[in-house]
């Protein structure tokens, strides 16, 4: 693990955030377009990169613990209620805090953290891992943050503390994973874990209706941007 990992883990998220914060909800379908472009990105690097190597150092086994971490993220989707792919209900948080919606969201980046730090891939498959880490948690920041400030009683600084809150969790699970490196086995099944729960956020992201059938030009360049950029960078890194 290196230094800048933690920096960026930390930048993007707060970056997607802040924007958050500044723009009106009318950004929604450009939220949708973005998350196209790293949900191709994220289920590209996933099927070529993570899949391989983990059930190459775990066997047949490693289906288990994707398929339970593809179940996992249904669970956390009723409690986060899905804004990490798009789902922003902005009523149902008013007047009252999301708290069930951080936590879940909160869990989910630190897990993603633990995966990352525990440095079992190779090389250019933990970069990749990184960039789509980054790339799936920006917009998910961004989406928290329209919800935290469509609170009628919530303040510009409360909503900001949360945030920085919500983007360090990727780094703290940077951090937990890197103590764990000599547990190389309970890493590998974390990471499957992981590896179901992109399936199912990718996945979902992709295929799934949008409000209106007016970006959908949009959305499939995203998705082809974002396929082109993995199949890049894997060829960068593999050579």
């Amino acid at each position: 693990m290196q230094w800048w990992w933690l920096l960026l883990l930390f930048a993007m998220p707060l970056a997607g955030a802040i924007i958050g914060l500044k723009v009106s909800r009318e950004r929604v379908k450009e939220l949708k377009i973005f998350l196209a472009f790293g949900g191709s990105f994220l289920i590209s690097i996933t099927i070529l990169n993570l899949i391989p190597e983990v059930y190459e150092e775990m066997g047949h086994k490693a289906g288990y613990f994707v398929l339970g971490g593809f179940f996992l993220q249904i669970i956390m989707d009723y409690f986060s209620k899905g804004i990490e792919h798009g789902h922003l209900h902005f009523h149902e948080f008013e007047r009252r805090f999301p708290l069930s919606v951080f936590i879940a969201l909160a869990l989910h980046a630190c897990l993603e953290g633990v995966g990352l730090g525990g440095e079992v891939f190779s090389k250019g498959s933990q970069l990749n891992l990184l960039y789509a880490i980054g790339l799936h948690e920006m917009p998910a920041a961004f989406a928290l943050a329209l919800i935290l400030k469509s609170g009628t009683k919530r303040s510009s600084r409360n909503n900001l503390v949360w945030l920085i809150i919500y983007a360090a969790m990727v780094p703290v699970g940077l951090l937990i994973g890197n103590q764990m490196k000599e547990m190389e086995t309970l890493i590998h099944t974390i990471m499957a874990v992981v590896i179901g729960v992109f399936l199912h956020i990718s996945t979902t992201i992709l295929f799934e209706n949008t409000e209106s059938h007016k970006y959908s030009k949009y959305k499939l360049l995203a998705i082809a941007i974002g396929l082109g950029l993995a199949l890049a960078v894997m060829n960068i890194h593999s050579h």
